[in-house]
């Protein structure tokens, strides 16, 4: 698997688990703290892959 792969499947899965975190506290599964540093830990997965890909590009 290359960089650029590696890249955008971070990106992807980290666009994936914000609406997970929502729906889980939508539903009252996760309270609102618990369904928020699920959201942030998505955002950093999101941001480890647009950084990877940027270094891959430039």
């Amino acid at each position: 698997m290359n960089r650029r792969t590696l890249a955008r499947g971070l990106q992807v899965i980290g666009m994936m688990i914000l609406p997970f975190a929502i729906a889980s506290e939508l539903q009252g599964v996760v309270g609102l703290g618990k369904s928020l540093m699920i959201a942030a830990g998505g955002v950093v997965v999101f941001y480890i892959g647009v950084a990877l890909q940027g270094r891959v590009e430039s």
